[in-house]
């Protein structure tokens, strides 16, 4: 399955992305069933609608899918990250990729 180029994006940013695919990274905070709760690099929480093949193996998951209306993501793929992500340095990477979209 090939994906297209996705921007990363922390939770604010979602709004900017409603009905586009993007590339999120989080903390596991809940899951149940098909559903996700996330805590987002800026300390947010994002819900995630997980598709029928995912398995979240550690904490940090990467998640590519499309944004909702209501700011949640409808999962298309997801890779595990480990157990030891810091999300904080990555949230400032998000940030720089924004500011300078043509270098990434």
């Amino acid at each position: 399955m090939s994906l297209p180029a996705t921007p990363r994006v922390n939770s604010a940013m979602l709004s900017a992305h409603i009905g586009k695919t993007v590339r999120f990274v989080g903390k596991i905070m809940e899951q149940n069933g098909t559903r996700a709760f996330m805590s987002a690099p800026d300390k947010g929480q994002v819900e995630i609608h997980m598709n029928e093949t995912s398995q979240y193996g550690t904490q940090f998951i990467e998640v590519i899918g499309v944004v909702n209306s209501d700011h949640s993501i409808t999962e298309m793929a997801s890779t595990n990250m480990g157990n030891d992500f810091d999300l904080e340095t990555y949230n400032q990477a998000v940030i720089t990729m924004q500011q300078f979209p043509t270098l990434f």
